[in-house]
């Protein structure tokens, strides 16, 4: 990626969109370079978004919810 997340977190908490309030084609470019096609990492994070740090801190797994995924691996 040719940005940081840290730096466009930063320009967020000044303006909603990277160049004001307004969406550009610059958000269009930095969203699709972000995600891509990933279409439900998108939905996924929108979900997770809508909890609390502190909600999300007492996510536990249930036995409903199966196999443990805490230990999955991820390709970088």
């Amino acid at each position: 990626m040719t940005f940081i997340i840290k730096e466009l977190n930063d320009r967020l908490t000044k303006q909603p969109y990277v160049s004001g309030y307004t969406p550009t084609a610059e958000d269009e470019r930095l969203f699709r370079e972000t995600f891509g096609e990933n279409v439900n990492v998108i939905q996924w994070a929108a979900r997770m978004a809508t909890y609390y740090p502190s909600e999300r801190a007492k996510i536990q797994l249930t036995s409903a919810e199966g196999k443990d995924s805490s230990n999955m691996q991820f390709d970088d």
